[in-house]
């Protein structure tokens, strides 16, 4: 599995580093032979005039006149998206008004890689809501655990039964009801 992370940093002033993570088809992304490249950076203009810079320095465009030719540098631009979203990782309760005491606040994501931040976050809101349990507590050790209906515990407890049916029935009588057998 290929995976690329890399940061393109700013070049001119007011703008800032854009991060470019690759991934190829083995991440089931995108088509065989082909990669889905997502770039990002904190928005100073448009989407498109934040990245184009980057994506013209890494990319080329996709045209029929470059789709005949054999010899490409750069990799090919087969369809491409621009879109701008809105920063929501400092979006807390105090953000809205007449919130009912059980609806609870979670920011959106932030633009830092890994998810650090909502698992603090998911951490303050649990405590918040069960203040004396444990936050993602280890799970238990695999052989410790007892399945309900466990056939080796089944079959103890039937001969428990099988030999307690047995105390009680008394030491003179030996006819256990069978009505296959005539009695003698």
């Amino acid at each position: 599995m290929e995976v690329s992370i890399m940061t393109v940093p700013a070049e001119e002033p007011g703008s800032f580093a854009v991060r470019v993570i690759e991934l190829c088809s083995s991440t089931m992304t995108c088509m065989k032979g082909t990669y889905l490249v997502h770039l990002t950076c904190v928005s100073s203009k448009t989407a498109r005039e934040d990245l184009e810079p980057v994506v013209q320095k890494l990319f080329t465009p996709y045209t029929e006149m470059e789709a005949e030719n054999e010899h490409i540098e750069k990799p090919r631009i087969l369809w491409a998206l621009y879109f701008n979203m809105r920063d929501s990782s400092d979006i807390s309760r105090d953000c809205y008004n007449d919130l009912p005491s059980n609806v609870y606040v979670c920011s959106g994501p932030d633009c830092d890689l890994g998810n650090d931040n909502a698992v603090k976050q998911a951490e303050t809101l649990f405590q918040q809501i069960c203040p004396n349990e444990d936050f993602c507590p280890a799970p238990p050790n695999p052989e410790d655990i007892v399945f309900d209906g466990d056939s080796s515990q089944q079959e103890a407890s039937e001969s428990t039964v099988i030999s307690e049916t047995n105390s009680e029935t008394p030491k003179g009588n030996t006819d256990l009801g069978y009505p296959e057998e005539p009695s003698k």
